[in-house]
């Protein structure tokens, strides 16, 4: 990597360059693994300090600086019964490193945590960070520009060869790009639309809405929540954060910009969970259904006694 001893500044003291970057969130597991809460989705104003190795006086004061840039990257505050709800599948607040009393808890997103480490002057992870921005930006921008017009036609048809081979290789790779890029941003974990088609064979088919009836009213392993834009989000109890985990991708809506979604994922412990619970099920002998009684004919003194009593 190159090194870029003053240029590196250029991301704290310019807007536009920081907007440029802030997409590039695999960075920051590159210069340092990035510790999230069980969600793998949020990360603590304390995490935020340990990561980057400063004081949390120094992040709160950052914050306190750039608050409306952090916000539109996610940082956001919950309060009361934001909290509360936001808490109850990690077992409460205690379970969030905050103390039973306390009244709210600020939450970074990557890419929020990204835009720290864009801003922050005083940590060398920080450097790093805008250093390995800046190498990218670099090599995305660098361009020789022909200095006569054979050079020109010579670049132009190198480049539309480059580009069919490209969109050929492209369409090919499609399937195998998609699951490596899951792989990276979501690790081993699957939606349970994937799962259900992971575990389908020929003999047993898992609809989805089956799979996800069982995870969360027959199996209580996460819990149902309508949000106030009407959706419903599935949200995993704090004791099975070890087989369903929600993913990062946030979906804000432009009538409630609060309102945000994280989709439910299935850990490579929860689909060995699942599985052994449905081959539990294709095994175990149905419940017998008790067979009718079918009772005799009546015979006919008993006939001419229910006609007598009106039956």
């Amino acid at each position: 990597m190159s090194q870029h001893p003053t240029n590196e500044l250029v991301l704290t003291e310019s807007r536009s360059m920081r907007d440029q970057t802030i997409e590039r969130t695999d960075v920051l597991d590159k210069v340092k693994t990035l510790v999230t809460l069980p969600n793998g989705f949020h990360v603590t104003t304390p995490m935020v300090a340990n990561y980057f190795g400063v004081p949390l006086s120094t992040i709160d004061s950052l914050v306190q600086d750039n608050r409306v840039e952090l916000e539109e990257r996610g940082y956001h505050v919950l309060r009361g019964p934001e909290l509360t709800a936001f808490a109850t599948p990690f077992g409460g607040v205690a379970n969030l490193g905050l103390s039973p009393k306390a009244r709210s808890l600020a939450l970074f997103t990557r890419k929020a945590v990204l835009n720290v480490g864009q801003l922050l002057t005083k940590s060398e992870v920080s450097k790093a960070i805008r250093s390995y921005l800046l190498d990218v930006e670099e090599r995305q921008n660098t361009f020789q520009i022909p200095s006569t017009f054979a050079e020109a036609l010579e670049l132009a048809a190198t480049q539309a060869r480059e580009l069919e081979q490209a969109q050929a290789a492209l369409a090919e790779a499609a399937p195998k790009i998609e699951a490596h890029d899951n792989l990276i941003q979501y690790g081993a974990n699957r939606t349970v639309g994937e799962v259900a088609k992971e575990l389908s064979t020929s003999e047993r088919k898992i609809m989805v809405s089956e799979l996800r009836r069982l995870i969360v009213h027959e199996w209580k392993w996460a819990f149902p929540k309508t949000r106030d834009c009407g959706s419903t989000q599935y949200t995993p109890y704090a004791h099975k954060t070890d087989y369903l985990a929600l993913g990062e991708e946030k979906y804000p809506h432009e009538t409630r910009p609060d309102c945000w979604h994280a989709t439910m994922r299935v850990t490579p412990a929860g689909r060995e969970a699942i599985r052994r619970k449905l081959d539990k099920q294709s095994t175990e002998p149905a419940a017998p259904v008790p067979s009718r009684a079918i009772a005799p004919a009546p015979t006919e003194a008993e006939i001419l006694s229910m006609v007598r009593r009106g039956a």
